[in-house]
């Protein structure tokens, strides 16, 4: 099939303000009337939708007839909406979020031009024959080289000639965005936003009641008059961005001098020091964690598990318990080398009492004679036999087994009990 400039498949990607939503309304109306077919239809779905004032969870019509485009117009506000129309010879699909004030829109379809300059604050378009452009929302198109300046130079552009500012106004535009004091101190303090779409952010917010709160007992006078900072109040918010100068000027080195402290040492890094320093292996090849890693770590993070019951990673970074943990097994090593000997001890369930490594896993095996663990998991039975374990405890103490996820003296007391009191079976341990 031939596509001509006036039907050709297109794709757009706008930005715009909440505010804009009829605006943005229109130019969805407007792409629907144009490639709408009646054998087929849009599919329309909107989540958390308010319509005419009601509020729906989940809101679906069939849009057929060009009359029933104005169904859109009871829409006021959701969350997610989207427009969908399959056809032999093509897909439409036009799908709108929104989030924190902004709307985003994303169009593909089988149609002719639109003139969108007005409906977004931003957009992206994309032709099937003709060179991609950008608008800003002020009825100029901008090409790819021309978008490309805009984003080097970092400013704004502007539509004509540009004039070249002179110092003095530059120096008057920095002395308004002092104007909000607060604002402006609140963002060199945190690095943080204190204005989003054209309101506070929750966490200005919260540092204004702080600070002022702070100053009223510190100093017991009002921070504000007729609704501006008073001059006092101001000097003092400016004295904060001096102790900021202060810590700048003087900063602290920390020198450690442990090799483990070189880039290697990052916890985003450590797992693959120390696998490669163990095994003499890769751990990462072509762009991707090796197996032999992927299972290593599998092994070392269950086994860390069974021994301290702690988790071993906290927002996807390890902990520093366990971080400790595969330092000390290079340490193992370096232990290795120097005493090649082995020690042979004659009590091995005694030293391991000694050391504190009794654990509800060596009970388990200790009594039931069968594997705690199986193929690096906790097995049914020993799930049962601790929950068990832990409520029988419970009802005869009225204690819990466990403090900071560490079983407690008392607990461990009662466990040594309890292989006194049962005799080891005599069943094989797989």
């Amino acid at each position: 099939m031939f596509l001509t400039s006036e039907v050709s498949l297109r794709e757009i990607i706008g930005i715009a303000k909440k505010s804009k939503w009829n605006r943005i309304k229109k130019f969805i109306k407007f792409i629907i009337k144009n490639t709408l077919k009646k054998d087929a239809g849009y599919t329309l779905t909107a989540l958390d939708v308010s319509l005419n004032g009601k509020k729906e969870l989940k809101y679906d019509q069939v849009i057929k007839f060009k009359k029933e485009i104005k169904e859109i117009d009871k829409i006021k506000d959701f969350t997610h909406l989207s427009l969908y129309q399959a056809t032999p010879s093509a897909n439409n699909h036009i799908n709108i979020s929104q989030n924190n004030g902004t709307i985003i829109v994303m169009a593909k379809y089988l149609g002719p031009c639109l003139n969108n300059h007005q409906a977004f604050d931003f957009s992206v378009n994309l032709d099937a024959l003709d060179e991609p452009f950008f608008t800003i929302g002020n009825s100029k198109k901008f090409n790819c080289s021309e978008i490309l300046k805009i984003i080097n130079k970092r400013t704004e552009p502007v539509s004509g000639q540009q004039k070249e500012v002179p110092k003095k106004k530059l120096k008057e535009v920095k002395d308004v965005k002092i104007e909000n004091i607060e604002a402006f101190v609140f963002e060199k303090l945190t690095n943080k936003k204190a204005i989003w779409s054209g309101s506070e952010t929750k966490a200005f917010q919260k540092w204004k009641a702080k600070t002022i709160n702070k100053y009223r007992i510190e100093t017991g006078k009002i921070t504000h008059y007729k609704g501006k900072t008073t001059n006092k109040f101001t000097l003092y918010l400016k004295s904060l961005l001096k102790n900021i100068d202060i810590k700048k000027k003087k900063p602290k080195k920390i020198i450690d001098k442990k090799p483990l402290s070189s880039k290697k040492d990052e916890k985003e890094l450590l797992e693959q020091y120390i696998f490669e320093k163990l095994t003499n292996k890769k751990a990462i090849w072509s762009g991707s964690e090796t197996k032999a890693f992927q299972k290593w770590k599998a092994k070392i993070m269950n086994k860390y598990r069974i021994e301290t019951g702690k988790i071993t990673h906290y927002k996807g970074k390890p902990t520093n318990n366990f971080t400790l943990y595969l330092k000390s097994l290079l340490k193992n090593i370096d232990i290795k080398k120097e005493k090649p000997k082995k020690i042979i001890d004659k009590k091995p369930i005694s030293s391991k009492k000694d050391q504190g490594e009794f654990s509800e896993q060596y009970v388990f095996e200790t009594v039931m004679g069968k594997n705690a663990i199986w193929k690096e998991l906790e097995t049914q039975n020993f799930l049962k036999w601790k929950h068990r374990i832990h409520q029988k405890y419970k009802k005869d103490t009225g204690k819990n087994p466990y403090f900071k996820q560490n079983l407690t003296k008392n607990y461990r007391i009662y466990l040594k009990k309890t292989i006194k009191i049962s005799p080891p079976s005599n069943k094989r341990i797989l």
